[in-house]
């Protein structure tokens, strides 16, 4: 039983028993029992009783189709009902009442038929509305590919669907339209099939790019780790020096399907970077082999080394003090939000984080996925700029124009976005309204590895080199791996020195 008959059906049987008292009672009264009153009051009881007959009827007609369905009737299944109830309910009370009916129906046809040769596209939408209501095919959150573009539906009504393309413009869709022709729809609650093709070099092997793509893929939130995610060589390119491979995995949002393929296209890079696998290049074998030295040669320039150790370690040293250790050392770059896995090779190693930030996080995401879905990647969270332009925003909802000038006066002699939070705050007087400020604009973050820290391996359960603790990259991270023992010499001569 639908909220709006569960609330209207006690009232009305109250004023139409109380009508109908008043009318009876009143029959040989010589005021209300003749006349224009008597005529009154029984003309109330009559619509009174249709009102009653109309809410009753639709709750049953309701009740029933939900029980046989088993699911709640839609608000436009509920107008349907309820206005041809209604529409039934008037005629029977104008025929009770004598008043000829066949001149009124005749003339409503013929406007009705004009008026239906003039509305024929909005009759036709109602009805492929009324159709689709019925069939409950499309539902509020779907995705549809229309002219091979995604359109998440927002709202459908009686006429037509809103919906919303990827890049945020709003489109009204004729029911007919969805209809008519063929509509694919993508349920919102259900897990969708994608695929995306990436070239791995020729001479490398191509189980070792399938296994570590595939690993990468399966540590995205947005990915269902329940289905099988497949990566394997389709073809060689002999034009390319490359081989071609295919990735097919299940995404949970085909919303963010554009955002998944180039999160995964951005790690194969970083994975690739770091466990030294040259990218193919088009022209000659040649280049391609000496591609990634060309790479670790730029990566490891000893100018730029010894100035990043220098600020890691907090000491000074000069372009041929860092010359050895770029010598020795590899660099490791990792991806936004990367888990800090390390690559075979470095077994053994030491790894010095040189650049950016790492946060703790459980060593297996092992809790529903529905959650992590709604997380933000990396990339989509605010950068640095977007995020004073906030702070600034949320303080002026509660200082007012003010707050403009207190965040830039603060940025001049604060280092960190959360000192900055923190000194603004106490331009609020009110302790709960700065608590509240606090908690929105610095959400709960773990433990945070920075620049400096010596960061240790083990094995864990799937046998992976992972970092202890666990470990992900918040933003871009630089390691630089160090075989045993030149870490520790490394720190011994800055202390030395």
């Amino acid at each position: 039983m639908s909220s709006i008959p569960r609330t209207a059906l006690l009232p009305a049987i109250l004023i139409t028993a109380l009508l109908w008292a008043v009318t009876i009672f009143t029959q040989s009264d010589p005021v209300l029992g003749e006349g224009v009153a008597h005529s009154l009051l029984l003309s109330a009881s009559l619509i009174a009783t249709a009102v009653l007959a109309v809410i009753v009827t639709g709750t049953l007609i309701l009740t029933l189709a939900t029980s046989f369905t088993g699911a709640p009737p839609t608000g436009f299944q509920r107008v349907i009902i309820y206005g041809l109830l209604t529409f039934a309910a008037s005629f029977a009370t104008l025929r009770y009442f004598g008043l000829d009916l066949t001149a009124v129906l005749t003339t409503s046809a013929i406007v009705t038929a004009a008026v239906g040769f003039a509305m024929q596209p909005t009759l036709s939408s109602m009805i492929a509305g009324l159709a689709l209501h019925a069939d409950r095919a499309v539902h509020v959150g779907d995705c549809i590919l229309l002219d091979n573009d995604t359109v998440r539906i927002e709202s459908m009504n009686w006429r037509a669907a809103l919906g919303r393309r990827p890049d945020g413009r709003l489109l009204v869709i004729p029911n007919a339209k969805l209809t008519d022709a063929a509509t694919e729809v993508l349920r919102a609650h259900e897990t969708h099939r994608a695929e995306l093709a990436f070239f791995g070099p020729l001479d490398h092997p191509p189980q070792q790019v399938c296994d570590l793509v595939r690993e990468l893929v399966s540590d995205l939130a947005l990915v269902d780790k329940n289905r099988p995610i497949a990566v394997a060589p389709v073809s060689f390119e002999p034009d390319k020096e490359a081989v071609k491979f295919r990735i097919f995995y299940w995404t949970r949002s085909l919303w963010d399907r554009t955002l998944i393929d180039g999160e995964i296209i951005r790690r194969i890079w970083y994975s690739f970077q770091r466990n030294r696998i040259a990218f193919p290049h088009p022209t000659a074998c040649a280049i391609s082999a000496t591609s990634q030295k060309t790479l670790d040669r730029l990566l490891n320039d000893p100018e730029d080394l010894g100035r990043d150790l220098a600020r890691a370690l907090r000491s000074g040293f000069t372009a041929g003090a860092a010359d050895a250790f770029a010598k020795d050392g590899k660099l490791l770059l990792f991806a936004p939000d990367e888990r800090i896995i390390m690559p075979e090779w470095s077994d053994g190693w030491r790894y010095l984080l040189l650049r950016g930030e790492a946060f703790e996080v459980p060593e297996f995401d092992l809790t529903p996925e529905v959650s992590g879905a709604s997380t933000r990647l990396g990339v989509e969270k605010l950068g640095p700029t977007a995020a004073i332009t906030r702070l600034a925003d949320e303080l002026s909802l509660i200082i007012g124009p003010y707050a403009k000038l207190a965040v830039m006066r603060a940025g001049d002699r604060t280092e960190t976005y959360e000192q900055l939070c923190r000194d603004v705050a106490q331009e609020i007087e009110d302790p709960k309204a700065r608590q509240a400020f606090l908690g929105k604009m610095l959400a709960a973050t773990p433990p945070t590895w920075r620049t400096g820290s010596v960061i240790a391996v083990r094995r864990n359960a799937s046998g992976q080199l992972a970092s202890e603790p666990s470990l992900r990259a918040n933003g871009e991270v630089v390691l630089l791996a160090l075989p045993t023992g030149l870490l520790d010499q490394f720190t011994q001569r800055a202390a030395a020195e």
